[in-house]
């Protein structure tokens, strides 16, 4: 009676939300820190090193887990993460595929990984979505997004740390620049991986790494292809 039960259970209610993803194509996991701007609220500003190396240590021990992880793009409090099947028509999904276990493994990993790298009263907690994303091109398009995203957070945090939210606003980002040069302060000179983010990639021996000089990938457009 038990696996009478079990199959029942499972065939009329586990299996009716089953998403399968589909096969030989690009994935896009991205993982978001929840309410993370009451987890940092009380962090260095404008940017916090600690947390940025947590949330590297997080998205490195998720791109070991996954199967057919190609890289990893991070800025501010969240990480996306590209997967593939399309080396052979054989090769392998994470989870073959299945969406509730992409998302809910993938954020599980990743928080765990997070509160072991950063010690904090606080809980922290990331969700994550999928991207399905049949071509190369568009996967593209999705990181440049991501970087531009980053590149407009990290002046606006910048600015943020040096003038009120009533000075700031209704201010373009020209106008900013202006405003930081004023105090003898050039965004331009900020790091890299502020500005422009991070990867994580396989290095020359095949070991995955933090890379925090990447290019900006509109000009450099080689770079996210040949990963």
């Amino acid at each position: 009676m038990k696996d009478e039960l079990g199959d029942r259970i499972k065939r009329y209610y586990e299996d009716a939300l089953r998403v399968q993803l589909p096969r030989q194509t690009h994935v896009v996991l991205r993982i978001d820190g929840r309410s993370f701007h009451q987890f940092t609220k009380d962090l260095e500003r404008p940017y916090c090193r600690p947390l940025a190396d947590a949330l590297d240590a997080a998205a490195l021990v998720l791109c070991r887990e996954m199967t057919g992880c190609r890289f990893a793009y991070g800025q501010s409090d969240e990480y996306s993460f590209l997967l593939s099947d399309l080396e052979t028509e054989k090769s392998p999904m994470w989870f073959d595929g299945n969406l509730q276990k992409l998302v809910s493994v993938g954020a599980s990993v990743f928080t765990a990984a997070f509160a072991r790298a950063y010690a904090s009263e606080k809980l922290a907690s990331f969700d994550c979505r999928a991207l399905v994303i049949a071509q190369a091109s568009e996967v593209e398009k999705y990181f440049v997004w991501r970087q531009l995203d980053a590149t407009a957070n990290s002046l606006n945090m910048l600015a943020s740390a040096h003038y009120s939210h009533v000075e700031l606003l209704g201010k373009s980002d020209a106008e900013k620049h202006d405003l930081l040069h004023a105090k003898g302060l050039n965004w331009a000179k900020e790091p890299a991986d502020f500005k422009r983010g991070r990867a994580v990639r396989r290095n020359a021996s095949g070991e995955w790494a933090v890379d925090k000089e990447i290019p900006i990938f509109q000009r450099e457009m080689s770079f996210l292809r040949d990963l």
